[in-house]
């Protein structure tokens, strides 16, 4: 076949992509000089072999079926990415784009200009591997925490319970007693410790995503927390809340562990609770606002640390629920944030992905829990 491009030439011999003239069966027809540093190859070594010849094995049949698009539906673009055979025996990957000129008259030809991508590629593959291994390493790390704090719980339950024994049935001085009871208040700290660990390093998301009515979420909440609300006399009022798609086992220990909060760091006045949720933006910003103790504003960014407590030491609990909270947030993408005066109560924030094909659902303000 007779190629005319004279008039074309000057537009690729300085190009730094490797440019290609083929025909419609993939026969190689010209080959600029930037195909020398790319492949290895001198211009005339490829003209006259097929270009599907040069293109690894397993990528061959997906580089084919686009040619035959490129054929079918003029002019193109199409893409292809494929290990592309250097001339030292060893394979790159080469983003190749082809455009059919077959009936241009300068032309004559399906223009392919081909791009190195080997070191993106390769960089790809190694954060593949390195996510993948990551993945595998906090399977194993939940599955070790699920086993040690199951054989850690049962002999601080059993030294708990035998101190409480002694306690009740053993005649001691006062000096005695106050002992026995270190034992048994530092075994109950333990055992909680251990849970909230358990809790933190279980936060792994392994489910596919699901849409999660965020009322059924707090749902489950309050009835996990029915005891503390009731003796407590909170005023939980749930606003308007919309369909997500997220995790809802996830979204329920959210919401368990800023309401067990607000729960612990109350006032002598009565307690009220609010929750509700405002789009901004591509997020929904959910809010669980309280008119407790508040946090100093030297405190908020810290309160999220693991085992970081600011607030009294009698209040009961281990100083991970905030950080479980981030944790399980920043894994759905989100941020968490809490508004806050001291005295005054707090308002703790965190984003959600509004799914562009959900919204709040009807339902009356003010609704209580």
């Amino acid at each position: 076949m007779a190629v005319s491009f004279q008039g074309f030439r000057s537009l690729v011999e300085n190009n730094p992509d490797a440019i290609s003239l083929i025909d419609r069966r993939g026969e190689i027809l010209y080959g600029s000089a930037s195909s020398t540093k790319m492949f290895g190859y001198q211009p005339e070594e490829i003209v006259g072999r097929n270009c599907l010849d040069l293109i690894h094995p397993e990528d061959r049949d997906h580089a084919n079926g686009t040619l035959q698009e490129v054929l079918a539906t003029p002019p193109g673009p199409f893409h292809w990415d494929a290990r592309v055979l250097h001339k030292d025996g060893t394979y790159c990957w080469v983003e190749s784009t082809l455009s059919n000129l077959l009936f241009e008259p300068e032309v004559q030809a399906i223009v392919m200009q081909q791009r190195d991508i080997n070191a993106r590629c390769i960089a790809e593959t190694q954060r593949q591997a390195y996510a993948d291994e990551l993945t595998r390493s906090n399977l194993r790390l939940e599955e070790f925490a699920r086993i040690a704090a199951h054989d850690l719980r049962e002999p601080l339950l059993t030294i708990s319970l035998y101190s409480e024994m002694i306690l009740k049935k053993t005649q001691m001085d006062a000096t005695g007693k106050q002992m026995a009871q270190i034992v048994v208040d530092s075994a109950t700290r333990m055992v909680t410790l251990i849970e909230g660990l358990l809790s933190f390093a279980s936060t792994g998301l392994h489910e596919p995503p699901r849409f999660v009515d965020l009322r059924h979420a707090v749902a489950q909440a309050t009835q996990n927390l029915a005891s503390p609300i009731r003796t407590s006399g909170a005023a939980i009022v749930v606003g308007p809340l919309p369909v997500v798609k997220s995790n809802e086992s996830h979204l329920v220990s959210i919401f368990q562990n800023l309401l067990s909060n607000a729960l612990k760091y109350r006032t002598e006045r009565p307690l009220r609770i609010g929750i509700k949720a405002e789009q901004r933006g591509p997020d929904w910003v959910v809010k669980i606002d309280d008119n407790g103790l508040g946090i100093a504003n030297e405190n908020q960014a810290r309160i999220f640390m693991p085992f970081l407590r600011v607030a009294s030491r009698t209040v009961p609990g281990c100083g991970l629920g905030l950080a479980v909270c981030k944790k399980i947030v920043e894994e759905l993408g989100g941020t968490i944030w809490v508004e806050s005066k001291l005295g005054e109560g707090s308002t703790f924030c965190f984003t959600l992905c509004a799914d562009k094909n959900t919204k709040i659902p009807e339902l009356a303000y003010g609704e209580s829990v």
